[in-house]
């Protein structure tokens, strides 16, 4: 769809903000919403829509009103989300608090579940509720889900998948005559070799002092990321773990995950891979390809380098392009909730994001991508970004296993060569299984 039609579509969706009326009341109680400092009071993050405008203020009192509640902010905090979201939640299931609803990442579920401090909510969190959502969330059921139970709900306010992808400096693949990626991407050959093959064509010394100045590869956090290797494994077809007959057993030591391992280490090795963060060298035209975020899309729409966005490659032992999101954001209620369908009824009341709160699904999606479609440059970009909301999926156990003495020191060894991949994860494998069997009473 036309830009042109995307900003009629919003003009007209602006025009009202309905609430539907519930048949949940909360006779005047209190009920906190409990957010993130990173998302403020935002009704949506997208374009930064506040509860603090007075157009949402009057939405917050059109739902306090039609659900009799008080709602009162909760800030999680500016922590990590695991840890976060334990310091918030302890205190008050032990004081027996049960009228608040708070957010954290989806890997961070196991943990809470471990602790018996999130409540279970598979019997409103089922294919019925999946089927109220948008487009752009259908692929929550893969994030909330764990030994057989849902254990969350879709995350407010609305905002782009932290899905990794890759974005790409068009103008500089054109100056180095480089293949497109976009090209690559389409005929399948977007992949491992592809990828490691422009970085080295990339990376030069360009004034000639003796010093590496433009790189194939940069990364959110720089390469010394050990989140950003460990997800790498999805792209090859790896995880960390799978469930086997109800038990959590450890799989970082598969040929594919060990390939995968060993690619990122090769990028380091090659020197096509700075350690610099975020994407500021990209702009600025030292960088070809970066790596982030879908969600950094957002944070891009004032760079002047022409960029495009494609998936992550794909590895060898594998046909299809995976979107991979180490932590999705989440909403969780405490084990003590004790009106637990309220709760979520009014959570999505809120920020709109199921049907009925929803009035017309197709202008919401419509909506909703445009967002997007403002910050990109081409069309083929869009559509990426969209498969990869639309196809995302979760890092499992990432956040456990990052609590695991001597995992994160094992990941470094390998990303510094320092032991070969497949010996590193063979050393700490007896240590996390022993981990997972002792978090998870198997």
């Amino acid at each position: 769809m036309k830009k042109v039609v995307w900003l009629l579509v919003l003009i007209i969706g602006l025009m009202s903000i309905p609430v539907h009326a519930a048949d949940y009341d909360f006779g005047g109680e209190t009920v906190y919403i409990g957010q993130s400092v990173w998302f403020y009071h935002y009704f949506n993050f997208m374009n930064r829509d506040s509860f603090d405008d007075p157009r949402y203020e009057q939405h917050w009192q059109e739902v306090e009103e039609r659900f009799n509640v008080n709602l009162e902010w909760l800030q999680v905090s500016d922590c990590y989300p695991a840890s976060a979201a334990i310091d918030l939640v302890l205190p008050r299931v032990i004081a027996g608090e049960g009228n608040f609803i708070f957010v954290t990442g989806d890997a961070a579920i196991p943990i809470l579940v471990a602790n018996n401090l999130v409540l279970p909510v598979t019997e409103w969190i089922n294919d019925e509720y999946f089927e109220r959502l948008p487009s752009p969330f259908k692929t929550l059921p893969y994030f909330v889900n764990f030994l057989g139970e849902n254990w969350a709900f879709q995350f407010g306010p609305r905002m782009m998948t932290e899905a990794d992808g890759v974005f790409w400096n068009m103008e500089l693949f054109e100056e180095l005559g480089l293949p497109n990626l976009q090209e690559l991407y389409e005929a399948g050959e977007w992949t491992y070799d592809a990828m490691k093959e422009i970085a080295l064509q990339i990376t030069a010394d360009t004034d000639g002092d003796g010093e590496t100045d433009r790189f194939g590869v940069s990364a959110r956090w720089g390469y010394e990321d050990w989140a950003l290797m460990t997800r790498w494994i999805w792209t090859n077809g790896g995880e960390l773990a799978r469930e086997v007959d109800g038990r959590v057993v450890f799989a970082l030591d598969s040929d594919e995950a060990i390939e995968a391992l060993e690619f990122y280490r090769e990028l380091i090795e090659l020197g096509v891979f700075t350690n610099e963060m975020y994407y500021f060298a990209m702009a600025e035209g030292r960088v070809g390809m970066h790596i982030d975020f879908a969600d950094n899309l957002s944070y891009m729409g004032e760079v002047d380098t022409t960029f495009g966005f494609v998936p992550l490659p794909k590895g060898p032992r594998v046909d299809e392009h995976v979107a991979v999101e180490g932590r999705k954001w989440v909403a969780l209620l405490p084990i003590t909730a004790t009106n637990p369908e309220a709760l979520i009824e009014l959570w999505h009341a809120l920020f709109e994001l199921a049907e009925p709160y929803i009035e017309d699904m197709e202008r919401w999606e419509e909506d909703y991508y445009y967002n997007i479609a403002l910050l990109l440059k081409d069309e083929k970009s869009l559509e990426n970004m969209i498969w990869v909301h639309e196809n995302t999926q979760p890092a499992k156990l990432i956040d456990v296993f990052g609590q695991v003495p001597g995992f994160y020191e094992t990941i470094i060894d390998i990303m510094h060569g320092e032991k070969e991949a497949k010996v590193a994860v063979a050393e700490i494998k007896p240590a996390v299984q022993a981990y997972l069997d002792e978090m998870f009473d198997q």
